[in-house]
C-alpha cells in the first residue's frame, strides 16, 4: 500500500519500529499521558488510555486537561493461572489500581485507574510471576480460551496445554515489550528485528481463537476467528475441529458490517494444531482489510471471497491438502 494512501493505524503500526515508537521515552518523560500514536501503540502491550469520565466535563469547564489512566489488561491462556499469579493481580490492583480486578469475558484481569507513572510497574510485576500483557489488547491474536468449567477429565485437562501453547505461538516477538517494560535493557536492533508472524504491520484487527468441548460449548466457540473443539476417542485426544470466520461485532450503519458464524474448515491432529492456526492467521495478514478496520476482521474477508478460497490459500500456507471436518455432535 503507498505510504500517502494509509489508513492513520497502519502508518503507526508500520513505523513503530515493531511497537517501539517513543513509548519508552514518553513513560520517563514527567507527563500524565501519552501521545495520540504512542496511546495506539500501547495497545499491543496490553494497555489502553483512557480518562475518567466522571470529571470530565468539570475538569474541562476549570480550563484543566483530561484526568488520564490507564487500563491494564493481562491474558489467562485457557483461563488457568496459578494461586500465586492471582495473589499478584489482586495486591497490584489494591496498590496501583482503585482496588477493582475485573475478570474479562475473555478470562483475563483488568487493572483501572492506574496513572502513568506506575505503568511500569504493574507490567514489570505480572511478568515477574510468569504473566504478560503482551497482544492482550491490539492487532493481534488476543487471548485464547478454554472451558472455564472446572473437571480432573484428563482429556479436557490436556486441552489446557495446547490453548497455552497456542497463545504462545502468536505472542509478538519484538523486543520492545521487555525493553520497555521488564528489564530495560535493549534486547535487540530493530533494524534487524522481523515479526516472522505478524510482519511490520502486524494484523489488520484484533483476532480471537477459543476452545470447546463437544458436551459443552462454553465459549460460544462459532463467534470466534478460530474455533477449536477437540475430539476424542475412548478417552484419548486423537484431533481437532477447526471452525473459522465467527464474530459478534457489527457497526449500526454500516451495511458491511454484520455478526456472523464460523464455519467448519478441516480437521487436523494434535501435533498439527499450531502449524494450521498459524497458517489461518497468516491469510488474515495478508488479505484481510486494511483500508477499513470496521471491516477488517476476518469473517469479512471468508463472506467476501468465500471458504474454498480461503480453504486454497491456508492450504499453500500450511504445505498439504487440509482434511475435511468432522462431524461435531454439541450434546
Amino acid at each position: 500500500m503507498p505510504e500517502d494512501l494509509r489508513p492513520e493505524m497502519e502508518r503507526i503500526k508500520q513505523d513503530s519500529r515493531y511497537l517501539r515508537g517513543t513509548i519508552k521515552e514518553e513513560l520517563n518523560a514527567d507527563t500524565s499521558h501519552f501521545s495520540k500514536d504512542n496511546a495506539q501503540l500501547l495497545k499491543a502491550h496490553g494497555t489502553y488510555q483512557q480518562d475518567d469520565r466522571d470529571v470530565r466535563i468539570k475538569r474541562r469547564k476549570e480550563g484543566q486537561e483530561p484526568l488520564y489512566l490507564m487500563m491494564v489488561r493481562s491474558k489467562v491462556p485457557g483461563g488457568r493461572l496459578t494461586a500465586d499469579q492471582y495473589l499478584a493481580h489482586d495486591e497490584l490492583a489494591d496498590h496501583y489500581g482503585n482496588q477493582t480486578l475485573r475478570i474479562t469475558t475473555r478470562q483475563g484481569f483488568q487493572f483501572h485507574a492506574v496513572f502513568k507513572k506506575n505503568l511500569k510497574a504493574v507490567i514489570r510485576r505480572i511478568n515477574g510471576k510468569l504473566g504478560t500483557t503482551l497482544g492482550a489488547c491490539g492487532d493481534n491474536v488476543r487471548n485464547v480460551l478454554g472451558c472455564p468449567a472446572p473437571s480432573e477429565d484428563r482429556v479436557k485437562l490436556r486441552v489446557y496445554q495446547y490453548a497455552k501453547a497456542v497463545s504462545d505461538q502468536f505472542l509478538a516477538k519484538t523486543g520492545a515489550y521487555h525493553e520497555i517494560w521488564v528489564n530495560g535493557e535493549k534486547v535487540s536492533d530493530p533494524e534487524g528485528e522481523t515479526e516472522p508472524i505478524y510482519g511490520k504491520a502486524y494484523l489488520p484487527r484484533k483476532f480471537k481463537i477459543a476452545l470447546a468441548f463437544p458436551e459443552d460449548n462454553c465459549v460460544d466457540v462459532y463467534t470466534n476467528d478460530i474455533g477449536i473443539v477437540p475430539e476424542a476417542v475412548k478417552g484419548e485426544l486423537v484431533g481437532f475441529n477447526i471452525l473459522v470466520g465467527g464474530g459478534l461485532g457489527m457497526s449500526h450503519g454500516a451495511k458491511d458490517t454484520f455478526p456472523r458464524l464460523a464455519d467448519p474448515l478441516c480437521f487436523v491432529s494434535t501435533d498439527e494444531i499450531l502449524e494450521i492456526t498459524k497458517a489461518i492467521v497468516l491469510v488474515q495478514r495478508d488479505s484481510g482489510d486494511r483500508r477499513s478496520r470496521k471491516h477488517a476482521r476476518m469473517k469479512y474477508l471468508i463472506h467476501d471471497r468465500g471458504l474454498p478460497w480461503f480453504q486454497e490459500e491456508v492450504e499453500k500456507r500450511f504445505g498439504k491438502k487440509l482434511n475435511p471436518p468432522r462431524s461435531i455432535s454439541w450434546k
